[in-house]
């Protein structure tokens, strides 16, 4: 009786310690999120952090531009999806490429609405087939690059055909245009991903005939390894001192050559650059489609800031690909999954950096917000897997689909696989609820398909699972490409025994 009183203490003990523990950590967490919350009041308001006895410097940070507000396009079969290339004429009017509909979206600089144009006369073909990029020329008129149709198609402003631009033999029939700029002359410098071994920069006169190309592909493991190639160039631009800035788009950095192709630096940029634009203080724009955000560099390669970041939300971004520039200064990015252009200005003022902390009663006060970071991480994360049909019904046949429905796992497909798991529902969990559809980079995909001729479903699959770094299959094929990707890969059996409770790994269910 004694022997089990004491027990009995001890655990008594071991419960009331671990309550207090838990009562001194909850409380650890509110004081700190009540000062999180207030510094974040307190910056939005003084644009600067409530830091005691930090003086203000001479030194002016560039403040970051600010989201305005969005263009979709009216509601119904005229509203904006997927918009990738987007350019500013004459007027301040908008032109975007809709991918899903293969038009030409025009908006008044505020988001009215005006038009939509895609007629063309070439031959057999009547209308545009996957338009791309869209550039402006002196004259207002709209240059857009149409990848399966191998051309660039010219437009009046008001959205009438002129004519196309291709080069001339073998190479009309296999080039693949993207991203245009003019140069003070009206010459036409256009990017081309046509061949895989000769992913390059054409030029045309303004009459439509070549006069330069130079390039060829290369895929640079260093940032300085293969100046003068490329690997999938997208975006270009000139400056007005007539330097040549090319998006490198997957050798992340952006080229910098003269009018006659010559090289001459290269910029690194912060992940995959598309589209470019130099404004009238010579601020280099680069899109970065995979970090979700814009870039804005000196002409010498200077980070000055960056604006954006990923999400669905105001000023949040899903794969961003262009930006273009009006005569306010007014900044167009085109946001793909979001199904818009936003729009964003810079602030009237600058922003003032306080001094450095330097006592350690300052210093606490920066780092406290740090003491956050492990309490909320093993609060909020969430490992992702990515799930084919067949490693659920391999699963399913062992009776083991329950241990999908932990809080711990989020589970995600392709939206090309998850209406095989709508309204499935096996051993009462709904797999239509518990797995998600997500999107992914369509440039990923096509590189993927052409570096390792898988096909696309496949591909888009293996997208995914690099994102999220683990893949569930019983496929072979996903199987062995995904090892190849660094992705960590589960089959039914390796999943159970490395997530399976004691049942499941001694029952070999």
């Amino acid at each position: 009786m004694t022997e089990t009183t004491h027990a009995e203490g001890l655990q008594g003990t071991r419960e009331r310690r671990g309550m207090t523990r838990k009562i001194v950590l909850l409380t650890l967490l509110l004081v700190i999120l009540a000062l999180l919350l207030y510094a974040t009041y307190y910056y939005l308001k003084y644009r600067r952090l409530p830091i005691p006895e930090i003086a203000r410097t001479e030194e002016e940070e560039v403040a970051p531009p600010e989201y305005l507000y969005s263009i979709s396009g009216p509601e119904g079969e005229d509203a904006l999806t997927r918009p990738v290339g987007v350019a500013v004429g004459n007027g301040d009017r908008v032109y975007v490429t809709d991918t899903r509909s293969d038009v030409i979206r025009v908006y008044e600089s505020d988001g009215t609405y005006v038009q939509s144009f895609s007629e063309i006369a070439d031959g057999e073909t009547t209308a545009l087939a996957n338009p791309g990029h869209i550039s402006i020329d002196s004259d207002g008129n709209v240059y857009v690059s149409d990848r399966r149709l191998r051309a660039v198609y010219v437009f009046t402003p008001e959205g009438e055909y002129i004519r196309k631009i291709a080069p001339e033999g073998e190479d009309a029939g296999v080039w693949s245009p993207l991203g245009m700029t003019f140069d003070a002359e009206g010459n036409l410098y256009v990017t081309d991903v046509g061949v895989t071994a000769q992913h390059r920069v054409l030029a045309f006169d303004p009459q439509g005939n070549e006069i330069l190309r130079f390039g060829n592909t290369g895929q640079a493991v260093q940032l300085s390894e293969l100046p003068g190639q490329f690997y999938f160039p997208n975006g270009i631009v000139i400056s007005e001192d007539e330097r040549l800035f090319v998006g490198d788009s997957n050798n992340r950095r952006v080229q910098v050559f003269d009018l006659g192709g010559a090289y001459d630096y290269l910029i690194r940029t912060s992940g995959i650059p598309r589209g470019l634009a130099i404004d009238d203080v010579d601020q280099l724009y680069v899109v970065d489609v995979l970090a979700h955000t814009v870039d804005v560099y000196t002409l010498e390669g200077e980070r000055v800031t960056g604006f954006g970041e990923a999400g669905s939300g105001p000023g949040q971004f899903q794969y961003p690909n262009d930006v273009s520039l009006d005569t306010e200064g007014r900044i167009y990015v085109s946001d793909r999954e979001n199904h818009q252009v936003q729009v964003w200005g810079w602030p009237e003022e600058p922003v003032i950096i306080p001094g450095a902390p330097e006592t350690p009663a300052q210093w606490a006060l920066c780092l406290s917000p740090l003491l956050l970071i492990p309490p909320i991480w093993l609060l909020a994360r969430r490992r992702r897997f990515v799930v084919t049909r067949d490693f659920v019904d391999a699963l399913a046949a062992v009776a083991s689909v329950e241990l999908m429905a932990r809080r711990r796992f989020k589970w995600i497909t392709s939206e090309t696989v998850w209406p095989e798991f709508e309204g499935r529902i096996v051993q009462g969990v709904d797999l239509g609820e518990l797995i998600r559809p997500e999107t992914y980079s369509e440039s990923d995909v096509r590189d993927l398909m052409e570096r390792t001729g898988v096909e696309r479903d496949t591909a888009v699959l293996l997208v995914l699972g690099k994102r999220a770094g683990s893949l569930c299959t019983e496929d072979q094929q996903l199987t062995a490409v995904g090892a190849a990707l660094g992705i960590e890969l589960f089959d039914h059996e390796r999943f159970i025994e490395r997530f399976g409770d004691g049942h499941h790994r001694a029952s070999g269910e």
